[in-house]
């Protein structure tokens, strides 16, 4: 597996910390309307719901197959990193968000069983990837320095999390599989503009990490609510895992 490059963590921290004021202490605007969450517990329907509960063996490639485990690791990290930062910030998107987590890793580790691959028993805090280690490090420890740091970082995570959905659709023909990463790149879109739309309600512009400021603007724009506040520029081009291109 290739990783990104070790400055993800520096300019992830850099990037993340350099906008808008620290809000400490007490939270502002924790009941507004921005505070809401769109979709983000709805289930798949349709398509998706048929694949993420059929029983069929499916066939994946060993860049799948690694990708596929990346990801499960990656959608566990999600949840983590967000009740910790419901634990000490109280807004509600950390409070929703963590149940569509949940289901996204249980929707991909029942595809794990069709392709009969072994996923390695959950400990909390602690993940296989190194990769996804370092992230869950790095933005632990940025998301309790402030509620803004915080949804900074839970931006982070989604627009790294379509990013990374997108090189798993990229290594499989399987179907089922690529109907799965659609619905959960959706889901993330939403999420994104939740957290994106709560910072902008807080006066905070989000300036997108990963993504182009187009495909940013996109997935904005195709969420509930249409998240505000987002930056023209893109950052740093790190994308996480690579591997299987």
């Amino acid at each position: 597996m290739k990783t990104s490059s070790l400055l993800f963590l520096a300019s992830a921290s850099l990037a993340l910390a350099a906008n808008g004021p620290a809000n400490r202490g007490a939270v502002a605007g924790n009941n507004s309307a921005a505070d809401t969450c769109g979709d983000c517990t709805q289930t798949c329907d349709g398509p998706c719901a048929v694949a993420s509960t059929a029983t069929t063996p499916v066939s994946l490639s060993a860049a799948a197959q690694t990708a596929l485990l990346f990801q499960i690791e990656e959608e566990r990290m999600a949840g983590e990193l967000y009740r910790a930062f419901n634990a000490k910030w109280n807004l509600r998107p950390f409070a929703a968000i963590p149940q569509a987590e949940a289901r996204h890793e249980s929707m991909l580790k029942q595809l794990a069983g069709r392709a009969a691959l072994t996923v390695p028993a959950a400990v909390a805090g602690r993940f296989v990837s190194p990769e996804v280690q370092q992230r869950y490090d790095a933005l632990l420890a940025l998301g309790l320095e402030s509620a803004d740091s915080a949804l900074r970082a839970a931006a982070f995570v989604e627009e790294q999390d379509v990013a990374d959905l997108r090189t798993l659709a990229a290594t499989t023909d399987s179907a089922d599989l690529k109907t799965i990463v659609s619905a959960l790149e959706q889901a993330s879109g939403h999420h994104l503009s939740a957290f994106t739309g709560l910072l902008a309600a807080r006066g905070v512009t989000y300036v997108p990490q990963v993504l182009s400021a187009e495909d940013f603007a996109k997935l904005s724009a195709s969420a509930p609510g249409h998240g505000k506040g987002a930056g023209m520029g893109a950052g740093m081009s790190g994308r996480g895992y690579r591997g299987g291109r």
